[in-house]
């Protein structure tokens, strides 16, 4: 080689910013077709959308947990104000929300081919390392279903943040540090995982040996604590830290599988579910690739790679940590982790896996690691391609987790959910006495008795039902309330029907249940009336009037009970003349 002959860059790297743009471009077009699946984005998205369809509830995303209820303790402002963009957008549209999610990936794939550029990956590496994130199959579950957003922009903002912190450590300008910490910040507000980022950050320091002087770290480091002193106090007063979850040890414990089942699904993304459980096939294959790469990297010898592989080991466990350290109280009917949540994760293992590999695999002017690579690659995005149609709408995703775990009670209970929107109560029954059958869940009792009430208004199978998700321990305001209206309603009912016995026993029911409601404790005293106990429906019409002054049928009853005892007449008149001043119409009795 000459002495200033310049050495031509393959044509490919050229146009690699544009191929990793289009290359999952291409792939994830058709995603754009997929519908609601009625896990979360219902909620999210349709139940949801008188919030989110107004731009003035961008501020009131941050002061809300992530189902804009402030009924969970899951904090994700930036997902929330991405879906109120949508709506501004799109309206109610799946393709708007599928659209985003596609968008917010390809800025993830472009931000992570700039961080390994900038952690002093070769070209090569770099590049094919951004193409297998960007079409492999495990990453698509995250684009696949909305509301995976939060996955997506923690890690867009992540991948920003880490470049801006290099790129500051490497030129030591203000500009780089600002935007470090605006990304940093947009990480933290898209899903709390990223609180694990700093540690990262210092981490990245040790084995790059960099050091800040003191003013500069306490500026770093300050900035750092602002944000999360910040972000904690607007998520203190804006969750409900009760959850429907465990916590801790005990659960990561349960939860160890995770880190060889993530492994595992890398190395071999086929036949995934859309609701995974920890299989024994699975996570013996994980332990065993496990293995496998720390003998391949022990056997590479090179200590100059060693700290940047550790570094990347450290990246995947410490974010499928918090992952782990949470568990349903349900999970063992449902489902025991989501593969959106490797997306994160996984670009440790990438870092950890394109360092430990030697620079010669990827000498892109041999024919045969081109024709590996495009195998692998068309391979990968296949497999992703086919898993789009288990996303095409709520009845094919949950007949594809029913299908790979029918003995899963939740997943029968989703399909039926699914239908209770839809109005299709005959599907709706048959799912949820199937899951009922798998355990009887209270939930599942008190969505049977809705469905009961609101299809043909059996209110013998309705109520029953709810006695029994009560008894079992279901609660909530809403769920009383519905049942005080069942009660009510199928008390009126029994009236009509002359079964003036079933008419009081759900009067007393409702009242007991909203003991200060008036006009029930009237009805209460119409139904003992004519079931012949006029002395405990006077009391009741009596009761019915301290609840609720203004209600002139109350004093109407009244008058007419005592009009015919002569010892009472006055009563009568009193009686009939506050009927008249409540707004009675008619005269009632003679005046004495």
């Amino acid at each position: 080689m000459k002495k200033n002959q310049i050495i031509e860059e393959p044509k490919l790297f050229q146009y690699s910013t544009l191929l990793v743009i289009l290359i999952p471009l291409i792939l994830y077009i058709s995603a754009l077709g997929l519908g609601f699946v009625y896990f979360d984005d219902d909620i999210l998205v349709l139940d949801n959308y008188e919030k989110i369809s107004h731009l003035s509830n961008v501020g009131q995303a941050f002061r809300t947990d992530a189902f804009f209820a402030n009924l969970s303790p899951y904090y994700r402002p930036l997902m929330n104000v991405s879906f109120i963009v949508d709506a501004a957008i799109g309206g109610q549209s799946p393709l708007v929300y599928h659209l985003g999610n596609v968008i917010y990936h390809l800025l993830s794939c472009l931000s992570l081919l700039w961080l390994l550029s900038l952690m002093g990956f070769s070209k090569p590496k770099a590049f094919i390392g951004t193409l297998i994130f960007a079409v492999h199959p495990m990453m698509g579950h995250a684009v696949l279903w909305i509301p995976a957003r939060g996955d997506i922009l923690v890690t867009l903002f992540a991948l920003l943040s880490f470049s801006l912190f290099i790129l500051f450590l490497k030129k030591n300008e203000a500009c780089h540090l600002m935007l470090h910490i605006l990304c940093l910040t947009g990480a933290i507000f898209s899903k709390e995982s990223a609180v694990i980022l700093p540690v990262l950050f210092i981490l990245w320091l040790i084995i790059k040996k960099q050091k800040l002087s003191g003013g500069m770290m306490m500026i770093l480091y300050g900035s750092w604590l602002l944000v999360f002193v910040g972000w904690y106090y607007l998520r203190l007063i804006s969750i409900d830290p009760r959850s429907d979850a465990q916590q801790g040890l005990s659960p990561l414990l349960q939860n160890l599988s995770f880190i060889p089942e993530a492994f595992s699904r890398f190395f071999l993304p086929f036949m995934l579910p859309v609701t995974p459980v920890f299989s024994t096939i699975v996570t013996l294959s994980g332990i065993m690739l496990i293995f496998l790469i720390a003998v391949f990297i022990f056997q590479q010898k090179t200590t100059t790679t060693l700290p940047v592989i550790f570094f990347g080991a450290a990246w995947f466990l410490s974010f499928c940590l918090p992952n782990m350290l949470v568990r349903l109280v349900s999970a063992d009917d449902s489902f025991e982790y989501l593969l959106h949540r490797t997306y994160l994760p996984y670009i440790g293992l990438l870092i950890m896996l394109l360092s430990a590999c030697p620079g010669k695999w990827f000498d892109v002017k041999t024919k045969p690691f081109n024709i590996i690579i495009a195998c692998l690659l068309i391979v990968l995005s296949i497999t992703s391609s086919s898993q789009q149609k288990k996303y095409k709408n709520a009845i094919s995703f949950w007949e594809s987790a029913i299908q790979y775990s029918p003995d899963k009670a939740w997943f029968h209970y989703y399909m039926g959910r699914y239908y209770f929107k839809q109005k299709d109560y005959a599907r709706f029954e048959k799912f949820l006495l199937k899951a009922d059958s798998l355990k009887p869940y209270p939930k599942f009792n008190y969505y049977l008795g809705m469905g009961y009430l609101l299809d043909n208004k059996d209110y013998d199978k309705a109520y029953s039902h709810f006695i029994k998700a009560f008894k079992l321990g279901y609660g909530g305001s809403e769920a009383r309330a519905n049942f005080i209206g069942l009660c009510i309603e199928s008390g009126n009912d029994y009236f009509q029907k002359g079964e003036y016995s079933k008419a009081i026993n759900r009067a007393e029911e409702a009242l007991s249940n909203d003991p200060s409601n008036g006009v029930i404790a009237y009805n209460l005293g119409i139904y003992l009336a004519n079931a012949g106990e006029k002395k405990r429906a006077a009391s009741m019409w009596k009761n019915s009037i301290r609840l609720k002054p203004d209600l002139s049928d109350a004093y109407r009853s009244l008058c007419l009970y005592y009009q015919y005892d002569k010892k009472r007449a006055d009563s009568a008149a009193w009686y009939a003349r506050e009927f008249k001043s409540h707004g009675g119409i008619g005269n009632l009795i003679s005046p004495k």
